[in-house]
């Protein structure tokens, strides 16, 4: 009986399957596709020339062509915001800095953020850093996307959320640590697709979030919307999802609900315990911007961008599997349907390799389009002000000055940051009597700006103070500038400043502490290494070239600083030290463009132990202008006045006295003469704050 049943079952299973060969010869030649097939898990091509490979071109070319770029735009075009980050922080290999940073929400983040964010120091690792990164992005939400659907338009949607980034990144207050949070929850994210198991995948889901949350902030929101989205990906050639019956829908939307519920909760859970900042500091977790007080307005639409394009991928059809050319693929149709049904994928993507090709070119050339219109279009003429003054000042730090002069050159500074660059590399290069005026002056606030309760003018403003000699206002400049900080850090450039003028003041105990922060760092400590071995040692710092010399301009008598009364300051110094060139030059210089011409004329009588071999040609501007206050005759002047000068002098007076609106004649020929500035330049009030604002 059981023998019966078997033999019955097995007629029944030949009845109804295709015989491999037809008995009868086929109508037409059969279907030979010239790309052969294999075939892996869920029916996903794995190789041949219409397979997965076709794919390679565009997988590698684009993320690498968008990495060189995204790497050559901060090295070559735009480092200054990178530099513009190292300086305002301080990141140490201390047990106690990395407990202090990484104990609270978001703050693992920060931490790794500021680790890479030293790095800026270097213009070439910087961008190098920067690229790998959201080069990163873009390749962890692709391997997303095609966990989801392997359709064409993932790869190039892939870009859009770290294009975005690049977009606010190149301004100089977005910070590195936003970036290793979306990285991080996206890892998460990844790692998520891949449970089959449904209970599985969702106690990794509700594990998850509590951790991510503490590591990488609010960004938990992306795990929690996505992960439960992973029922939905394209499984098969059919592209089917396991969403059928209406209990898998009802799980999915409590399962999203739940993951979003939790994760609601958890700023309250972390507010209640830590009571360390207000409660939008930790649904946010990360310091994505620089004022950390702001909410950082772009990161909810970068949230919404990458899902949007999951959801998007998720809905729309998976591209057609080719069968191959085996007779058993090719016998494999269901009856009552087309066997050579294109979908609308199909009718753009052609399976040849020469169209393959062409598609690669075309999108290879929209992602370079995109790049164009939304980075060098936009993003970088809307922060090319700012960078122009992050130039400037890093270019004072690093002592660059021809690199300043350079820069002027190209295109006039006009924001006394930039012009107080300016001035102080036209001293440092022996210009600054000869060339102030063949550039634009804004009056006394480009050549010793008054202090104000900012963190950019007093690191700025501070350094030709320092560089005169008035050591303890270059100290109050580096210190107030450090804590006017707000992201409540500490500066490097601050630190490594106060070191320096408590060692030319004598203060050693002072001195050593900040060596001894700095001497923790990675790229300072063998600067403070170096420098440790003049504490102590008065002879020594004597012998310094630039220490010594400041150590002996310091002032011998106390007295207020006011910032009113520079030119005073500056004549107090000078007589105190008749060598400090500096001094004299400058206070020349700021009766100029205060427009003390009676101040001018007097101090240039004083007597220096340093000579010119002819008067400075701004000097003498200034001088033939005073005697024609008084006479006609130029060539009575008791001054060794140059030809050339005595012939300007009388065609601008010519033209100023004869036009009516003089003014633009004047400035097309003597727009770099002292007497068109006297004339005809209102120079600027201090600024209240500066402009590198968020």
């Amino acid at each position: 009986m059981i023998t019966l049943i078997l033999k019955t079952t097995e007629t029944h299973k030949l009845r109804n399957r295709t015989p491999l060969i037809s008995a009868s010869p086929p109508s037409h030649p059969p279907f030979t596709s010239p790309y052969p097939l294999q075939r892996g898990k869920e029916g996903k091509r794995v190789g041949g020339k219409g397979g997965t490979g076709d794919y390679k071109i565009e997988t590698l070319l684009l993320p690498a062509v968008y990495g060189i770029a995204v790497f050559l735009f901060f090295w070559k075009l735009f480092p200054s915001p990178l530099h513009y980050r190292e300086q305002f922080q301080l990141f140490l290999f201390t047990k106690s800095y990395l407990m202090e940073t990484c104990l609270h929400p978001g703050g693992f983040c920060n931490y790794a953020g500021r680790f890479i964010t030293q790095f800026y120091v270097s213009s070439f690792v910087g961008a190098l850093l920067v690229s790998c990164l959201l080069t990163g992005l873009q390749q962890l939400v692709y391997a997303i996307v095609r966990r989801f659907n392997p359709h064409p338009a993932g790869l190039f949607l892939s870009f859009l959320p770290s294009l975005f980034y690049w977009y606010n990144f190149c301004n100089e207050d977005t910070q590195t640590g936003g970036m290793i949070a979306l990285i991080i929850v996206l890892i998460i994210t990844l790692v998520g697709t891949y449970p089959k198991s449904g209970s599985m995948r969702r106690i990794y889901l509700f594990v998850s979030i509590p951790v991510v949350y503490w590591l990488a902030g609010g960004a938990v929101i992306l795990l929690a919307v996505a992960s439960p989205l992973a029922p939905l990906r394209k499984r098969g050639e059919e592209g089917t999802s396991l969403m059928k019956a209406p209990r898998d829908w009802l799980l999915f939307f409590g399962e999203v609900f739940l993951a979003i519920s939790l994760t609601s909760s958890l700023p309250f859970i972390a507010q209640y315990f830590l009571k360390q900042h207000p409660l939008f500091r930790y649904w946010w977790g990360v310091d994505y911007v620089l004022f950390v007080q702001n909410s950082p307005a772009f990161i909810p639409y970068l949230w919404i961008l990458i899902i949007l394009i999951v959801a998007t991928i998720i809905f729309l059809p998976k591209r057609q599997v080719r069968h191959s050319q085996t007779p058993i693929a090719n016998t494999k149709q269901t009856k009552g349907k087309r066997a050579t049904k294109k979908s609308v994928i199909q009718l753009f993507i052609p399976p040849l390799k020469g169209a393959r090709g062409m598609f690669s070119i075309i999108q290879l050339l929209a992602l370079l389009l995109l790049i164009y219109f939304v980075i060098l279009k936009n993003a970088y003429p809307q922060n090319l002000s700012h960078a122009e003054i992050m130039a400037y000042d890093y270019h004072c730090r690093m002592k660059q000055w021809d690199k300043i002069i350079e820069m002027a050159n190209r295109k006039s500074p006009t924001l006394p940051m930039t012009v107080t660059c300016l001035n102080l590399a036209l001293y440092k290069t022996g210009q600054l009597p000869d060339r102030m005026f063949d550039y634009y002056q804004n009056g006394p606030e480009g050549l010793l700006p008054t202090f104000q309760r900012d963190f950019m003018i007093p690191i700025v403003g501070g350094e030709p103070y320092y560089y005169l000699g008035f050591v303890n206002t270059a100290q109050r400049f580096a210190f107030e500038a450090m804590e006017a900080l707000p992201d409540y850090q500490k500066s490097v450039r601050s630190i490594k400043r106060m070191a320096e003028t408590n060692l030319i003041n004598g203060y050693y105990e002072a001195a050593a502490k900040y060596l001894h922060i700095l001497e923790n760092t990675l790229f300072y400590k063998d600067w403070a290494k170096e420098t440790s071995a003049y504490l102590y040692d008065d002879d020594r710092i004597d012998a310094h070239p630039e220490w010594g010399e400041l150590r002996r301009f310091q002032i011998k008598e106390d007295f207020i600083f006011s910032g009113e009364e520079r030119d005073m300051m500056l004549g107090i110094f000078f007589n105190q030290a008749r060598d400090n060139r500096m001094a004299y030059e400058y206070l020349m210089a700021y009766t100029l463009l205060t427009k003390d011409l009676p101040g001018f004329f007097e101090y240039f009588h004083l007597e220096t132990p340093f000579s010119y071999q002819e008067i400075p040609g701004t000097y003498q501007e200034a001088l033939i202008y005073i005697w024609s206050q008084s006479s006609s005759n130029m060539d009575a002047i008791p001054f060794p006045i140059s030809q050339s000068v005595k012939q300007a002098i009388n065609a601008y007076a010519t033209i100023y006295t004869t036009l009516q609106t003089p003014e633009p004649e004047l400035r097309k020929h003597f727009s770099k003469t002292y007497w068109y500035y006297l004339h005809f330049t209102r120079y600027n009030l201090p600024a209240t704050e500066s402009p590198l604002r968020y």
